[in-house]
């Protein structure tokens, strides 16, 4: 395969690897804003649900009272009747008494005429006295409960009032708090969004810029290559040079940057290059300087599962978590 081929080759590689970040990061962004907007949804839904609620208890409340009113109203009617009645009972049967004192009276002329027609008139006079001072406690005492049992009705309907508009300014505030965090969080998805986009396309220029850097080093290994020959012959122990290390699937992005991390700390090794998915497995080129036994040293890293080589490539299994 000539340069200009390996070029072409590569570069495509590197734009396809960029359009794939970048595709994966729009598609992972519509997924965000989607199930936020159903979320959002679903809170206002709730707010309204609970604004109705409280509405309803309000007029609940309020026409609890005005019930509460007009049934004491009707009582009060009911027992100011039924004192009126019992009043005139008892002044019919007062007139009575009066009648009978009277006749009384004039049958006992004769014997104590005067006597006991003044005791006759006096004892009329002072039972009437006492019905009027009566019929007028009475009226008093029953003038007071009414004043009392309305004011208490104007103080619980008030008090129904104040609580009905409390609780819908609690309702209002409990919305703004919601609608405060709501907007927060979707701000801050936004900005993660915007973050992770632009770690996209930098992962995307540092994956081209690490092509270019392995083209020049395939091409400084390849002449270092035929220049030590001897040494290649050994490279089943101890490789030297470019060496592709294949990562087989399933692995997460966190393994794979525990074993970046690993690889980068080998001394006289260098990463040149990281390619592939998640799904399909990744590649990694690295570049050795110096003859290494690198087969130990994967077998000896924590993660790794199995490490099998095949010419020029290692095969790489990690340990599941």
């Amino acid at each position: 395969m000539s340069k200009n081929t390996e070029k072409a080759e590569e570069a495509k590689m590197a734009k396809e690897a960029e359009a794939k970040a970048r595709k994966e990061a729009e598609q992972a962004a519509k997924e965000e804003a989607k199930r936020e907007a159903e979320e959002a949804k679903s809170r206002a839904k709730r707010e309204a649900e609970e604004a109705k609620m409280a509405k309803e208890a309000e007029a609940k409340a309020r026409k609890e009272a005005e019930q509460a009113a007009k049934e004491e109203a009707k009582r009060e009617a009911e027992e100011a009747k039924a004192r009126a009645k019992r009043e005139a009972e008892e002044a019919k049967i007062a007139r009575e008494a009066e009648t009978k004192a009277r006749k009384e009276a004039e049958q006992a002329a004769k014997e104590e005429a005067k006597r006991e027609a003044e005791e006759a008139k006096a004892r009329a006079k002072r039972e009437a006295e006492e019905a009027k001072m009566a019929k007028e406690a009475e009226a008093k005492v029953r003038k007071e409960t009414e004043q009392a049992v309305k004011e208490e009705v104007k103080r619980e309907a008030e008090e129904a009032r104040v609580r009905a508009k409390r609780e819908v300014e609690e309702a209002k505030r409990t919305k703004e708090a919601k609608a405060k965090a709501r907007k927060e969080a979707e701000q801050a998805v936004k900005e993660e969004a915007k973050r992770e986009a632009e770690e996209a396309r930098v992962r995307a220029k540092r994956e081209v810029e690490e092509a270019k850097r392995t083209k020049e080093t395939e091409a400084k290994a390849r002449k270092e290559a035929e220049q030590a020959a001897k040494e290649e012959a050994v490279g089943a122990e101890l490789p030297k040079g470019i060496m592709r290390l294949a990562v087989l699937s399933p692995v997460d992005i966190g393994q794979m940057r525990k074993l970046e991390e690993y690889l980068r700390q080998v001394q006289n090794l260098r990463l040149v290059l990281i390619e592939g998915s998640l799904d399909e497995g990744t590649k990694i080129v690295v570049s050795i300087e110096k003859p290494i036994p690198l087969m130990d040293i994967l077998r000896g890293m924590p993660l790794v599962e199995q490490v099998i080589k095949k010419d020029r490539e290692i095969q790489i299994m990690l340990k599941t978590e």
